[in-house]
C-alpha cells in the first residue's frame, strides 16, 4: 500500500466515526435506524403540567453512553423533545447521579454528581435550566 492510498484509508475510517458519533449524540433519526438504545428513567412533570423533563440512558453504536435530560412541551404543535443537557456515562465505577426538579413552572434546576457536562442548554423556550 502506498502512502496516499494509507492517508486516504485513515482519512475514510476517521470519517465514518465522526459520522456514527454525530448520529448518536445529534440527530434524533439514530434512534429510529436502530443504533441507539434508550433506557427511560424518570419523568418530572412541571407544576402545572405544561412541561416534563425526562432523565434517559441513551448508548449508541460508536459513541461512550450518556445521560440525557430532555425537555418537551406537553401538549400543542411543538411537542418534541430536546436534549438540554447530555453528561457523560462512560465510567461503570463511578455512575451519573442526577437529580432534576421543577423550581416553579418555568426554572428547572439538573444537579449532576460523578460526571463530565458534554452539553449543556441553559434557556430553551420559555424555561430556564440551571445546573448545580
Amino acid at each position: 500500500m502506498q502512502e496516499g492510498d494509507a492517508r486516504k484509508a485513515m482519512c475514510t475510517g476517521t470519517s465514518k466515526l465522526v459520522i456514527i458519533a454525530a448520529c448518536g449524540l445529534i440527530l434524533p433519526g439514530c434512534n429510529r435506524m436502530g443504533l441507539c438504545t434508550e433506557d427511560h428513567i424518570e419523568v418530572i412533570e412541571s407544576p402545572t403540567s405544561r412541561y416534563q423533563a425526562e432523565i434517559v440512558n441513551k448508548d449508541c453504536v460508536g459513541t461512550s453512553p450518556v445521560q440525557e435530560v430532555l425537555l418537551r412541551r406537553t401538549q400543542g404543535l411543538m411537542s418534541g423533545r430536546t436534549a438540554v443537557a447530555v453528561f457523560d456515562a462512560s465510567n461503570a465505577d463511578k455512575p451519573v447521579k442526577l437529580t432534576v426538579k421543577w423550581h416553579d413552572e418555568r426554572h428547572l434546576v439538573i444537579t449532576a454528581r460523578g460526571a463530565r457536562v458534554w452539553s449543556f442548554q441553559p434557556n430553551w423556550h420559555d424555561v430556564r435550566i440551571m445546573e448545580r
